[in-house]
Protein backbone atom coordinates (compact mmCIF):
# COMPACT_ATOMS: atom_id res chain seq x y z
CA UNK A 1 0.00 0.00 0.00
CA UNK A 2 1.28 3.44 -0.96
CA UNK A 3 0.51 5.91 1.87
CA UNK A 4 -2.12 8.56 1.16
CA UNK A 5 -0.27 10.91 3.52
CA UNK A 6 3.23 11.86 2.44
CA UNK A 7 5.82 10.70 4.98
CA UNK A 8 3.53 8.22 6.76
CA UNK A 9 4.96 4.82 7.65
CA UNK A 10 2.79 1.95 6.37
CA UNK A 11 1.95 -0.97 8.67
CA UNK A 12 -1.10 -2.46 6.93
CA UNK A 13 -3.79 -4.85 8.05
CA UNK A 14 -6.86 -6.43 6.45
CA UNK A 15 -9.46 -5.16 8.91
CA UNK A 16 -11.38 -3.00 6.45
CA UNK A 17 -14.25 -2.93 3.95
CA UNK A 18 -12.86 -2.55 0.41
CA UNK A 19 -13.92 0.62 -1.40
CA UNK A 20 -16.49 1.41 1.31
CA UNK A 21 -19.21 -0.49 -0.58
CA UNK A 22 -19.36 2.40 -3.04
CA UNK A 23 -19.67 5.21 -0.48
CA UNK A 24 -17.17 8.02 0.16
CA UNK A 25 -15.76 9.46 3.40
CA UNK A 26 -17.59 12.51 4.72
CA UNK A 27 -16.34 12.53 8.31
CA UNK A 28 -13.09 12.37 10.27
CA UNK A 29 -13.41 10.57 13.62
CA UNK A 30 -10.79 11.04 16.34
CA UNK A 31 -9.98 8.12 18.65
CA UNK A 32 -7.42 7.51 21.38
CA UNK A 33 -5.47 4.33 22.04
CA UNK A 34 -5.52 4.24 25.84
CA UNK A 35 -2.29 2.82 27.22
CA UNK A 36 -0.21 3.34 24.07
CA UNK A 37 2.45 5.88 23.22
CA UNK A 38 4.13 4.49 20.08
CA UNK A 39 2.25 4.50 16.77
CA UNK A 40 4.11 1.47 15.42
CA UNK A 41 3.16 -0.64 18.44
CA UNK A 42 -0.53 0.26 18.13
CA UNK A 43 -0.50 -0.39 14.38
CA UNK A 44 1.08 -3.82 14.88
CA UNK A 45 -1.55 -4.61 17.50
CA UNK A 46 -4.28 -3.81 14.97
CA UNK A 47 -2.63 -6.19 12.51
CA UNK A 48 -2.48 -8.91 15.18
CA UNK A 49 -6.29 -8.90 15.48
CA UNK A 50 -6.81 -10.03 11.87
CA UNK A 51 -9.02 -13.13 11.77
CA UNK A 52 -9.92 -12.85 15.45
CA UNK A 53 -13.36 -12.46 16.96
CA UNK A 54 -12.55 -8.79 17.60
CA UNK A 55 -10.75 -7.35 14.53
CA UNK A 56 -9.72 -3.73 15.03
CA UNK A 57 -8.18 -1.01 12.92
CA UNK A 58 -7.94 2.66 12.13
CA UNK A 59 -6.75 4.49 9.04
CA UNK A 60 -3.98 6.29 10.91
CA UNK A 61 -2.17 6.14 14.24
CA UNK A 62 -0.35 9.23 15.52
CA UNK A 63 2.37 8.69 18.12
CA UNK A 64 3.33 10.96 21.00
CA UNK A 65 6.48 11.83 19.04
CA UNK A 66 4.41 13.04 16.07
CA UNK A 67 5.09 9.98 13.92
CA UNK A 68 2.24 8.89 11.63
CA UNK A 69 1.49 5.28 10.67
CA UNK A 70 -1.12 4.42 8.04
CA UNK A 71 -2.87 1.07 8.49
CA UNK A 72 -5.73 1.24 5.95
CA UNK A 73 -6.05 3.13 2.67
CA UNK A 74 -8.38 6.12 2.82
CA UNK A 75 -10.47 4.68 -0.03
CA UNK A 76 -11.40 1.72 2.23
CA UNK A 77 -13.46 1.64 5.42
CA UNK A 78 -11.35 0.83 8.50
CA UNK A 79 -13.10 -1.10 11.27
CA UNK A 80 -12.76 1.55 13.97
CA UNK A 81 -16.35 2.58 14.76
CA UNK A 82 -18.41 -0.33 15.96
CA UNK A 83 -21.83 0.60 17.21
CA UNK A 84 -24.11 3.49 18.01
CA UNK A 85 -25.35 4.00 21.55
CA UNK A 86 -28.26 6.01 22.98
CA UNK A 87 -27.57 9.74 22.97
CA UNK A 88 -25.44 9.74 19.81
CA UNK A 89 -25.52 12.87 17.67
CA UNK A 90 -28.79 13.03 15.80
CA UNK A 91 -27.29 13.23 12.31
CA UNK A 92 -25.96 9.64 12.43
CA UNK A 93 -28.01 7.04 10.54
CA UNK A 94 -28.15 3.88 12.65
CA UNK A 95 -29.08 1.79 9.60
CA UNK A 96 -25.73 2.53 7.95
CA UNK A 97 -22.26 1.26 8.92
CA UNK A 98 -20.37 4.38 10.13
CA UNK A 99 -17.07 2.92 8.95
CA UNK A 100 -18.20 3.39 5.35
CA UNK A 101 -18.41 7.17 5.65
CA UNK A 102 -15.56 7.92 8.09
CA UNK A 103 -11.77 8.20 8.18
CA UNK A 104 -10.47 7.36 11.65
CA UNK A 105 -7.39 8.77 13.36
CA UNK A 106 -6.08 7.06 16.50
CA UNK A 107 -4.10 9.27 18.90
CA UNK A 108 -1.64 7.48 21.16
CA UNK A 109 -2.15 8.30 24.85
CA UNK A 110 -0.15 6.51 27.56
CA UNK A 111 -2.82 6.83 30.27
CA UNK A 112 -5.46 4.09 30.30
CA UNK A 113 -8.25 6.64 30.81
CA UNK A 114 -7.24 8.75 27.76
CA UNK A 115 -6.60 11.71 30.09
CA UNK A 116 -3.31 12.81 28.49
CA UNK A 117 -3.08 16.06 26.57
CA UNK A 118 -1.49 15.79 23.15
CA UNK A 119 2.21 16.52 22.93
CA UNK A 120 3.27 19.47 20.78
CA UNK A 121 4.58 17.21 18.02
CA UNK A 122 1.49 15.03 18.16
CA UNK A 123 -0.86 18.02 17.96
CA UNK A 124 0.93 19.48 14.96
CA UNK A 125 1.01 16.13 13.13
CA UNK A 126 -2.68 15.57 13.88
CA UNK A 127 -3.75 19.04 12.70
CA UNK A 128 -1.80 18.80 9.46
CA UNK A 129 -3.10 15.29 8.75
CA UNK A 130 -6.71 16.39 9.33
CA UNK A 131 -6.25 19.36 6.99
CA UNK A 132 -4.75 17.18 4.26
CA UNK A 133 -7.49 14.53 4.52
CA UNK A 134 -10.19 17.20 4.34
CA UNK A 135 -8.59 18.59 1.20
CA UNK A 136 -8.37 15.17 -0.44
CA UNK A 137 -12.01 14.29 0.21
CA UNK A 138 -13.68 17.72 0.45
CA UNK A 139 -14.64 17.11 4.07
CA UNK A 140 -15.94 20.30 5.76
CA UNK A 141 -13.36 22.02 7.96
CA UNK A 142 -15.66 22.23 10.99
CA UNK A 143 -17.46 20.31 13.69
CA UNK A 144 -19.46 17.45 12.21
CA UNK A 145 -23.11 17.76 11.28
CA UNK A 146 -25.43 16.05 8.80
CA UNK A 147 -23.28 17.27 5.87
CA UNK A 148 -19.98 15.93 7.22
CA UNK A 149 -17.10 17.29 9.27
CA UNK A 150 -14.80 16.39 12.17
CA UNK A 151 -15.67 14.93 15.57
CA UNK A 152 -14.68 12.29 18.14
CA UNK A 153 -15.74 8.70 18.80
CA UNK A 154 -18.00 10.04 21.56
CA UNK A 155 -20.29 11.42 18.85
CA UNK A 156 -21.30 7.89 17.78
CA UNK A 157 -21.05 6.02 21.07
CA UNK A 158 -21.43 8.41 24.03
CA UNK A 159 -22.41 5.54 26.33
CA UNK A 160 -19.19 3.54 25.98
CA UNK A 161 -16.75 6.01 24.41
CA UNK A 162 -17.48 9.26 26.20
CA UNK A 163 -13.75 9.59 27.00
CA UNK A 164 -12.63 9.02 23.42
CA UNK A 165 -10.50 10.84 22.32
CA UNK A 166 -10.28 12.45 25.77
CA UNK A 167 -8.81 15.97 26.10
CA UNK A 168 -8.39 17.44 22.64
CA UNK A 169 -7.51 21.02 21.56
CA UNK A 170 -10.65 21.66 19.53
CA UNK A 171 -10.45 25.48 19.44
CA UNK A 172 -6.81 25.47 18.23
CA UNK A 173 -7.83 22.92 15.58
CA UNK A 174 -10.54 25.21 14.21
CA UNK A 175 -8.08 28.11 14.25
CA UNK A 176 -5.51 26.02 12.43
CA UNK A 177 -7.99 24.91 9.78
CA UNK A 178 -9.29 28.43 9.32
CA UNK A 179 -5.82 29.92 8.98
CA UNK A 180 -4.27 26.85 7.41
CA UNK A 181 -4.00 28.35 3.94
CA UNK A 182 -1.65 31.00 5.35
CA UNK A 183 0.18 29.00 8.01
CA UNK A 184 3.93 29.43 7.79
CA UNK A 185 6.31 26.56 7.08
CA UNK A 186 10.04 26.30 7.73
CA UNK A 187 10.62 26.51 3.99
CA UNK A 188 8.89 29.88 3.61
CA UNK A 189 11.32 32.66 2.58
CA UNK A 190 10.36 34.82 5.54
CA UNK A 191 11.02 31.94 7.96
CA UNK A 192 14.01 30.04 6.55
CA UNK A 193 16.66 32.68 7.46
CA UNK A 194 15.63 32.60 11.10
CA UNK A 195 14.56 29.04 12.00
CA UNK A 196 15.43 25.39 11.54
CA UNK A 197 13.77 22.18 12.75
CA UNK A 198 14.34 21.75 16.47
CA UNK A 199 13.06 18.22 17.03
CA UNK A 200 9.78 17.11 18.63
CA UNK A 201 7.95 19.41 16.23
CA UNK A 202 9.63 22.56 17.58
CA UNK A 203 11.30 25.42 15.68
CA UNK A 204 14.84 26.40 16.67
CA UNK A 205 15.80 30.06 16.33
CA UNK A 206 19.15 30.09 14.53
CA UNK A 207 20.49 33.27 16.15
CA UNK A 208 19.92 32.51 19.84
CA UNK A 209 18.96 28.83 20.24
CA UNK A 210 15.48 29.63 21.55
CA UNK A 211 12.79 27.04 20.77
CA UNK A 212 9.19 27.64 19.83
CA UNK A 213 6.92 24.67 20.47
CA UNK A 214 3.36 23.44 20.90
CA UNK A 215 0.45 25.86 20.93
CA UNK A 216 2.66 28.96 21.02
CA UNK A 217 4.39 27.79 17.85
CA UNK A 218 1.03 27.15 16.19
CA UNK A 219 -0.14 30.66 17.11
CA UNK A 220 3.14 32.13 15.84
CA UNK A 221 2.82 30.30 12.50
CA UNK A 222 -0.83 31.19 11.97
CA UNK A 223 -0.66 34.88 12.81
CA UNK A 224 2.36 36.33 11.06
CA UNK A 225 5.54 34.74 12.41
CA UNK A 226 8.75 36.79 12.24
CA UNK A 227 7.18 39.41 9.99
CA UNK A 228 4.71 40.41 12.73
CA UNK A 229 6.21 39.18 16.00
CA UNK A 230 9.93 39.19 15.23
CA UNK A 231 12.08 36.32 16.48
CA UNK A 232 11.50 34.75 19.92
CA UNK A 233 13.86 36.03 22.63
CA UNK A 234 13.07 33.52 25.40
CA UNK A 235 12.10 29.89 25.72
CA UNK A 236 8.70 29.31 27.29
CA UNK A 237 8.41 30.96 30.71
CA UNK A 238 6.41 28.97 33.27
CA UNK A 239 4.98 30.95 36.18
CA UNK A 240 4.16 28.88 39.30
CA UNK A 241 1.27 31.18 40.22
CA UNK A 242 -0.32 30.45 36.83
CA UNK A 243 -0.12 26.67 36.25
CA UNK A 244 -0.73 25.31 32.75
CA UNK A 245 0.45 28.53 31.10
CA UNK A 246 3.53 29.37 29.05
CA UNK A 247 4.79 32.78 27.91
CA UNK A 248 7.24 33.57 25.11
CA UNK A 249 8.77 37.02 24.75
CA UNK A 250 9.40 37.97 21.11
CA UNK A 251 11.00 41.07 19.60
CA UNK A 252 7.66 42.77 18.97
CA UNK A 253 5.11 40.89 21.08
CA UNK A 254 4.57 38.55 24.02
CA UNK A 255 2.79 35.24 23.30
CA UNK A 256 0.78 33.61 26.06
CA UNK A 257 -0.48 30.02 26.11
CA UNK A 258 -3.32 30.32 28.60
CA UNK A 259 -6.26 28.03 27.69
CA UNK A 260 -8.07 28.60 31.01
CA UNK A 261 -7.62 32.39 30.93
CA UNK A 262 -5.76 32.57 34.24
CA UNK A 263 -3.56 35.54 33.33
CA UNK A 264 -5.85 37.67 31.18
CA UNK A 265 -9.30 37.49 29.57
CA UNK A 266 -9.02 38.82 26.00
CA UNK A 267 -12.10 38.81 23.79
CA UNK A 268 -10.88 36.02 21.52
CA UNK A 269 -11.06 32.25 21.39
CA UNK A 270 -8.20 29.79 21.28
CA UNK A 271 -5.50 28.64 23.67
CA UNK A 272 -3.09 31.51 22.93
CA UNK A 273 -3.25 35.31 22.76
CA UNK A 274 -1.00 38.37 22.92
CA UNK A 275 -0.24 39.38 26.48
CA UNK A 276 -0.50 43.10 27.39
CA UNK A 277 2.93 44.64 28.07
CA UNK A 278 1.80 47.85 29.80
CA UNK A 279 0.15 46.19 32.81
CA UNK A 280 0.30 43.03 34.91
CA UNK A 281 2.55 40.06 34.27
CA UNK A 282 3.50 41.21 30.79
CA UNK A 283 4.82 44.51 32.09
CA UNK A 284 6.72 42.76 34.91
CA UNK A 285 8.39 40.30 32.53
CA UNK A 286 9.34 43.09 30.16
CA UNK A 287 10.88 45.11 33.00
CA UNK A 288 12.77 42.07 34.25
CA UNK A 289 14.25 41.49 30.82
CA UNK A 290 15.13 45.18 30.46
CA UNK A 291 16.89 45.17 33.83
CA UNK A 292 18.72 41.98 32.90
CA UNK A 293 19.91 43.52 29.62
CA UNK A 294 21.01 46.70 31.40
CA UNK A 295 22.98 44.69 33.97
CA UNK A 296 24.59 42.65 31.20
CA UNK A 297 25.49 45.79 29.26
CA UNK A 298 26.88 47.46 32.39
CA UNK A 299 29.06 44.43 33.10
CA UNK A 300 30.44 44.45 29.57
CA UNK A 301 31.16 48.20 29.72
CA UNK A 302 33.03 47.76 33.01
CA UNK A 303 35.08 44.97 31.46
CA UNK A 304 35.95 47.20 28.50
CA UNK A 305 36.99 50.04 30.80
CA UNK A 306 39.23 47.72 32.82
CA UNK A 307 40.88 46.31 29.70
CA UNK A 308 41.41 49.81 28.27
CA UNK A 309 43.63 50.68 31.24
CA UNK A 310 46.28 48.21 30.18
Amino acid sequence: MVPDEKGALVIPNNNFTPHRDGLRPRYIILHSSAGGSHAQVVAKYFASTEGSADPLSSHYVIGCDGSIVQCVAERDGAWANRTFSPGHDVFWDETSDPNLSTISLDLCKPSHDNSDMLTGAQQMACFQLIRNICRRWQIPLRLADADGGITGHFSLDPLNRQQCPGPFPWDPLWTFLKEGQRMLELTDPQVAPFFSAGGDGSWLCNSNGVRLRGANLLFYRCYGGPRLFGIPLTNEIYLPQYPNTAIVLCERAMLAYDPDRKIDTPLMSGQCYLLPITTGIGQQLLLQRSNSLIQSLTTKLNQIQILSRF
